[in-house]
């Protein structure tokens, strides 16, 4: 996991089979002291840190089950919440925009053998984004011990997951 990029992903690879696993993580997270702060949909799963501790960068974790040929695979994703990673592509697509019809613009006027203030804008526009990208960073650092955090009650969670198959298929029917 790197914590580098815009949305740090992990793989876990689990030698179960997916709808097993699914349910699995389901009946865990409704009993466990997860059951206030997650969501469960089939084979999607969200973790969020306890609503006492979330700051403005706080992060979720969401977690993709798959079919794999050995069994499931789980990729889990942090990003933002909802709310934040909105306002961010909101900024990055309006800054996009701004650049890209604001350099037309200028381009047309050059061609035309004029000159104008305008041309200011588009560098404006891409520093902004730059700008974002840089803040967006910063807070995803301050943030760190969230995902450190959230990350760890995942890898308990598939422990769980994973003792409880092992309990399972050990164990011998009655007769």
């Amino acid at each position: 996991m790197f914590f580098t990029t815009l949305r740090p992903t992990f793989e876990l690879h689990l030698p179960y089979p997916c709808d097993v696993v699914n349910r699995q993580v389901q009946e865990v997270l409704k009993d466990s002291d997860w059951s206030n702060h997650c969501q469960s949909f089939d084979r999607y799963s969200e973790l969020h840190v306890p609503k006492a501790e979330i700051r403005y960068w706080s992060p979720h974790l969401s977690l993709h089950l798959d079919e794999d040929s050995d069994g499931t695979r789980v990729l889990g994703r942090f990003a933002p919440r909802q709310e934040v990673w909105t306002l961010v592509w909101f900024l990055y697509l309006a800054l996009t925009f701004t650049a890209f019809f604001s350099s037309i613009f200028v381009f047309s006027i050059w061609w035309l053998g004029k000159s104008s203030w305008m041309g200011v804008v588009p560098l404006l526009a891409i520093a902004g984004i730059v700008t974002l990208h840089l803040v967006s960073r910063i807070g995803q650092q301050w943030s760190s011990d969230q995902m450190i955090q959230l990350r760890a009650e995942c890898d308990l969670l598939f422990q769980q997951i994973q003792e409880d198959q092992e309990r399972f298929s050990t164990s011998k029917p009655l007769r």
